[in-house]
């Protein structure tokens, strides 16, 4: 039935009717549903402010009195009802509200009123920067399960979470698995070992905790475990996306190759250099230094009877940029002065089982300087005794890296460093540049001419530098014949020869033949063909 206006009559005369249409009551009912709306935001927002200044004085809480306030009132009647709010602006309004985790904040910091809550916790962790102030052993240390725990509904704060938590998981991700940082890291833990372990009566209590997990996962048997630090992190990212907004999990799941999930994923080597590291780390974090002991590095070696020793050490050497048969310098005194070599032993290549032992050693703790006796031999004054060698009864206490600074370094104490090298597998230095003008490299050449169980020992023993001619010369002595293989090596070899035969024997030499104390040399063949060089006893020489 249409409806009369009545106000309309008075303008378009008593027979004008105004019909009221369906889009003028949609039009009327949007706008008592707007009213409605502004009105409980207007109460919230005022009980949210009278919620604040009651607890900022001390106050509780009142509320009963505006719940009680009809919805459905107008504006003008509804301002007029609620009672006087602070004269305080909303923006400056403190808040000392608990956190949802039951800490309050600190009396110095202030949260403006509709800014989501944070806990100490996770306002730490946000507080990592990936690039500036990175430090891993602090990420290590934050308690991943604590923040999962975290009741954050805020969509913006767990969209900053799951952005930090994926930036810092590409930030681990470069520094672990490529061998030169890797190497370089373990060098500063090896560092901190090293100078802070010996001072620190709670190393082995604090350190397992704060290294574990760094690398790959750490396990104890039969006790914790410590889950790798991306894989911790990774829980942190998918749990902050799964409460996220829904566009971001629409998103994430549409996407293909995303960071977090490249940065949990490994290549066969990479998996194995970690494991490698992480179980070095482990053993430094469960045994402090005791000077001049060495350290059996048991993680390492359990590792190694389970994964072979060819591919633990194939690792050890890309990360420490060795050889592959070691010994794999870790800290060395031309890169840290303050501080002994320190390097890890191989094992023996006949052992196996209980046996198999990586051992990490100093030249101090691989040095067993025994008398004659067979006890530890060492001075009134605490300083170890002269190194004696069976059947040498005047071998002298040499350094062997001095032995080259000696001015009187004799046979005797070259024989003397020579078999604790090779007994305890020790890697002798370089010699110097001008070696050859030395006294001791001609004592060395003069106990290698006449003494087989030396040239047995010299050529067992690891350099990291040898004589260019010696090595040569040893072989062709100790086996008697030898065809070189490289194309200089005959130069080197032949310079040596020149060398003795022009120092011993004044008259001239024969072309491809060379006399000289207690052996002859001759060659044979060509330089198309390929040159033999054979050794002849003519006595006074030490057979092999």
């Amino acid at each position: 039935m249409p409806l009369v206006d009545p106000v309309s009559v008075g303008v378009g005369g008593p027979h004008c009717i105004v019909t009221e249409t369906d889009a003028d009551r949609i039009q009327r009912e949007k706008d008592r549903r707007r009213a409605e709306e502004r009105i409980r935001i207007d109460r919230e927002h005022h009980r949210r402010l009278h919620e604040v200044e009651s607890l900022r004085r001390g106050g509780g809480h009142s509320t009963a009195e505006e719940d009680q306030l009809p919805a459905a009132l107008p504006p003008k009647v509804r301002a007029s009802a609620e009672p006087p709010r602070p004269t305080e602006p909303p923006v400056a309004a403190p808040s000392v509200v608990q956190d949802r985790t039951g800490s309050s904040p600190s009396s110095g910091e202030r949260r403006e009123v509709g800014r989501p809550i944070q806990s100490d916790p996770l306002r730490a962790f946000l507080a990592l920067d990936p690039a500036e102030g990175f430090d891993i052993l602090d990420l290590n240390s934050v308690s991943v399960s604590h923040l999962l725990q975290e009741p954050i509904d805020d969509p913006d704060l767990l969209a900053r979470v799951a952005e930090r938590t994926e930036a810092l998981m590409e930030r681990v991700k470069r520094e672990v698995d490529d061998p030169l940082s890797a190497g370089a890291l373990l060098r500063e833990f090896a560092l901190r070992w090293y100078r802070d372990s010996p001072e620190q009566a709670s190393w082995e209590r604090d350190t397992p905790d704060r290294w574990g997990g760094v690398f790959a996962e750490s396990r104890v048997s039969g006790g914790r475990l410590h889950p790798w630090l991306n894989v911790r992190l990774r829980s942190l990212y998918q749990h902050a996306v799964r409460r996220g907004a829904l566009g971001r999990r629409v998103r994430q799941g549409l996407t293909r190759g995303r960071p977090a999930d490249t940065a949990v994923s490994r290549s066969a080597t990479q998996q194995i250099q970690a494991e490698v590291a992480q179980a070095f780390l482990d053993d430094l974090a469960n045994h402090a230094r005791r000077p001049e002991a060495p350290l059996p590095l048991v993680k390492l070696s359990e590792l190694a009877v389970r994964r072979q020793v060819a591919t633990v050490t194939d690792a050890l050497a890309a990360l420490f940029s060795s050889s592959e048969s070691g010994p794999f310098v870790v800290l060395h005194p031309n890169r840290y002065p303050d501080c002994e070599e320190v390097h890890i032993r191989p094992p023996m290549p006949s052992a196996s089982g209980a046996a198999l032992a990586f051992t990490l050693q100093t030249p101090k703790s691989g040095r067993k300087p025994t008398g004659r006796s067979g006890g530890p031999a060492a001075l009134a004054d605490g300083s170890e005794a002269p190194v004696a060698v069976e059947g040498i009864p005047d071998s002298a206490s040499v350094d062997p890296a001095m032995i080259w600074e000696s001015p009187a370094a004799s046979t005797t104490a070259w024989r003397a460093v020579l078999d604790e090298a090779r007994r305890e597998r020790h890697r002798l230095d370089a010699p110097p540049r001008e070696y050859r003008s030395r006294p001791s490299y001609g004592s060395l050449r003069e106990l290698l001419l006449h003494d087989a169980e030396a040239r047995k020992a010299f050529l067992a023993v690891r350099w990291r530098g040898r004589p260019a001619g010696l090595p040569l010369l040893v072989a062709l002595l100790q086996k008697g014949q030898i065809a070189p293989e490289v194309a200089t090596d005959h130069e080197y070899l032949e310079a040596e020869l020149a060398d003795l035969a022009e120092g011993d024997s004044p008259a001239p030499q024969t072309e491809g033949a060379w006399a000289f104390p207690g052996w002859t040399v001759t060659r044979e063949g060509s330089h198309r063909d390929g040159l033999k060089y054979r050794a002849t006893q003519t006595g006074g020489a030490g057979t092999g």
